[in-house]
């Protein structure tokens, strides 16, 4: 019996090593029990792009020949993971028998893919994808494979990768073999009677075959865990790739409304996908040039870390001087083997605080906001802009 109907995936065969002649007390007749498990290797904070691998682990009362089941996922969440099977042929779940018995010689079939079997509800094609799974135990000159484990097994694994689509900002993603009558019809299940005899087997129907399930449901949220600037702000987090990350454009802090703070960041960056931060001061003790965002993720492994950036505030103590003016004196005279350049300027947060005047380099015009400042003329503008970089308060809007 096999399911042939809107087919849209290709055929892929692996080795499965499984019990051959597992030495037990065969099923009466043609009944018996199968228990399927599915767990999953990450259940929590998964994302848009995640790969899941599943894991399926069946117990059988009877010595079972041929074994076949659709794997339900929701399609909202989920789609296969397509793996090549380095033949050039996909295989639709990746699916991989393991977990040996013995050395057995049975074959694991990943069957048709698809979304488009009327299962009924609630296993609508719009609601949930299909893997219809096979096992099938191989004949040969010392028998026949079957599979006989009452207490269960590992069998297989396949995966699942998160929809990039996903759009529930938090949600769930549930994998599972339906029980009900109508999905029991894609079941294929046979027996033996006698696990050394191949001329006993016998095929058990929906009512003389119980199937118990146990799904596997795992926690999907929409964003990345990262960090993103707030939403109105002339915040920017300079992401490199190398992995030196800065943040500037804090507009209000060298006008002195607020410190970079526990409290007081959110108005400047927001955290996504559940991604929380801790903040550390500079090595002078003060949150301004040199201190550092350290981001994790919902779990709490960490991401990444992040460096303030003050422009004009180049010691970091959060006040401008005339000790700032000799950071940038300093700069362009390649002082404190300083040289401007951009590979040097993303890895020294105090290098790039002195391109006060945002024109990519550190030059004597970068001295005269610092001097300004001081004199309470005004502030520099924190949004590293070149044609408004320096606000008198008399001109302020």
């Amino acid at each position: 019996m096999k399911l042939r109907k809107k087919v849209t995936a290709l055929l892929a065969v692996l080795l499965l090593v499984l019990s051959t002649m597992s030495i037990g007390v065969s099923a009466e007749g043609e009944t018996g029990n199968i228990g399927i498990t599915i767990t999953a290797d990450k259940t929590t904070n998964l994302y848009p792009g995640d790969i899941v691998t599943f894991t399926i682990n069946i117990s059988t009362d009877f010595y079972a020949f041929a074994m076949r089941w659709p794997v339900m996922y929701t399609s909202k969440a989920f789609e296969p993971y397509v793996a090549n099977d380095g033949n050039g042929d996909t295989d639709y779940g990746n699916v991989i028998g393991y977990g040996a018995l013995d050395s057995g010689v049975s074959y694991l079939e990943s069957g048709e893919v698809t979304t488009n079997e009327p299962f009924g509800t609630p296993y609508t094609k719009a609601n949930y994808g299909c893997l219809l799974i096979q096992w099938t135990g191989a004949t040969s000159g010392n028998g026949i494979g079957t599979y006989y484990q009452p207490n269960g097994a590992n069998c297989l694994t396949f995966q699942l990768k998160v929809k990039q689509g996903y759009t529930a900002n938090k949600g769930v993603g549930t994998v599972a073999i339906p029980t009900t009558n109508q999905a029991k019809a894609l079941f294929y299940l046979q027996g033996l009677s006698n696990p050394n005899d191949p001329d006993s087997v016998y095929k058990m129907t929906t009512t003389t075959c119980t199937v118990t399930s146990t799904p596997c449901t795992v926690n999907i949220i929409k964003d990345q865990a990262g960090l993103v600037p707030r939403t109105g702000t002339t915040t920017v987090i300079d992401t490199d790739e190398d992995g030196i990350n800065y943040i500037y454009g804090l507009n209000c802090i060298v006008e002195g409304t607020d410190e970079i703070d526990e409290t007081t960041i959110y108005k400047y960056v927001t955290p996504t996908g559940d991604a929380t931060f801790t903040l550390e001061e500079n090595e002078r003790g003060f949150m301004s040039t040199g201190a550092k965002l350290h981001l994790y993720d919902a779990s709490g492994t960490f991401l990444a870390d992040y460096v303030f950036v003050v422009f004009g505030d180049c010691n970091g103590d959060t006040e401008t001087t005339g000790i700032d003016a000799q950071y940038v004196i300093n700069a362009f005279l390649g002082i404190d083997s300083w040289s401007w350049d951009w590979e040097n300027v993303k890895n020294n947060a105090t290098f790039f605080s002195c391109d006060v005047d945002a024109d990519g380099a550190v030059t004597p015009d970068d001295l005269s906001p610092l001097l300004d400042m001081n004199s309470g003329v005004g502030y520099v503008n924190q949004e590293y802009d070149y044609d408004n970089f320096f606000i008198e308060y008399s001109n302020r809007v």
